[in-house]
């Protein structure tokens, strides 16, 4: 165990109950409104040991306050969250991602928008840290799941100064803000995963994130044939409210279950022409735009193509994962903050 001496951050004392150290964790703003796990110098060492990792070592100065997220301060957030130390390789994968420039993490932090990160996992470690690939992937019921997405969270809150009402302006907000992270089904998913596709090899372990802005149900249940069910989701890319259609940018994702992934192979879909099929059929006619004398300005950034209003500028822009259970049913849209695009990075395991 790692000698409490090595440590750099403040401690406070507290009555040795979880009801106190909730309330005065709290009190201080280092929460996210719900109960946490006291982070002791014990717990707190155990999560440090799972990287190999020096304690003050800096990963990230995350945005907009740009505190200082080291190994030793986002094993506190790991152990408030709830994680088991062995989640800690993915967590600094994610907040090396998330504050990469290219992920514009302070934009995503401040704005009025509902936009929050969302975890993708890939690889091996999902296998290894029971990560929900499957049903009720995006839900509750997941310690993994639900402690990674929410550790990132605070991280987020408490080196970021993601504070609700002041680094955090967010009008509404949406419940993926507390967590969101789930894994994508490989198993299940006849094309390359998303990992693959961008650029690392099968056996990588990695981790995805995206700057995302909700979810929207895609009701897929009284069609039969793929393109059918194509339709409907590029439909469902295309609500102008979103701010992929509003800044015309950014990566919308959506969320295949592995019926529709095999479904679309059988037709001899590969996942760029699912991309392009999309693209192609998604968008709102120009003409929707409401005139009220201001809209004009918004002409310059919208992504315009055959007189449609596109999610985004490319078919290679539309992200893919195969990821829930197995029926087609549903398919899930993920709309994301738009000025933001998509970070993977590599999960580095501790050596032992």
């Amino acid at each position: 165990m790692i000698p409490a001496a090595r440590f750099h951050s403040r401690t406070v004392d507290v009555e040795p109950t979880p009801e106190a150290a909730f309330a005065e964790a709290y009190r201080l703003g280092w929460t996210d409104g719900l109960p946490i796990v006291p982070p002791t110098e014990d717990r707190v060492g155990a999560m440090v040991e799972a990287t190999g990792r020096p304690a003050d070592e800096l990963v990230a100065r995350v945005p907009p306050a740009y505190g200082a997220a080291t190994i030793e301060k986002i094993a506190i957030n790991a152990v408030m969250a709830g994680c088991l130390p062995e989640y800690m390789p993915v967590l600094v994968a994610a907040v090396e991602g998330m504050c990469e420039p290219r992920f514009n993490l302070d934009g995503i932090q401040s704005t009025t928008n509902p936009a929050g990160v969302a975890l993708i996992i890939n690889g091996p470690v999902r296998k290894q840290l029971d990560i929900n690939c499957e049903r009720n992937c995006l839900g509750q019921g997941w310690r993994a799941n639900a402690t990674i997405g929410r550790a990132v969270r605070l991280v987020m809150l408490n080196a970021g100064g993601g504070n609700p009402g002041t680094g955090d302006k967010a009008i509404h907000g949406f419940p993926g803000k507390f967590s969101f992270c789930f894994g994508e089904l490989e198993e299940a998913n006849p094309w390359e995963p998303l990992h693959v596709e961008r650029g690392f090899k099968r056996e990588d372990s990695t981790v995805t994130v995206v700057g995302a802005q909700g979810t929207s149900n895609c009701n897929l249940a009284n069609f039969f044939k793929i393109h059918a069910m194509l339709d409907i989701m590029a439909n469902a890319m295309s609500y102008l409210g979103s701010n992929n259609v509003m800044l015309g940018d950014g990566e919308p994702l959506m969320i295949l279950t592995p019926a529709h992934a095999e479904l679309a192979h059988q037709a001899g879909m590969s996942k760029g022409d699912v991309k392009k099929y999309l693209w192609e059929k998604s968008g709102a006619p120009l003409s929707a735009i409401p005139t009220d004398g201001t809209a004009e300005r918004l002409y310059p950034r919208l992504a315009v193509h055959n007189g449609a209003i596109k999610p985004c500028k490319r078919p290679e822009d539309v992200m893919l994962v195969v990821a829930g259970g197995p029926e087609m049913y549903h398919a899930v849209f993920v709309p994301t903050f738009g000025d933001t695009w998509a970070v993977t990075k590599p999960v580095r395991l501790a050596r032992r």
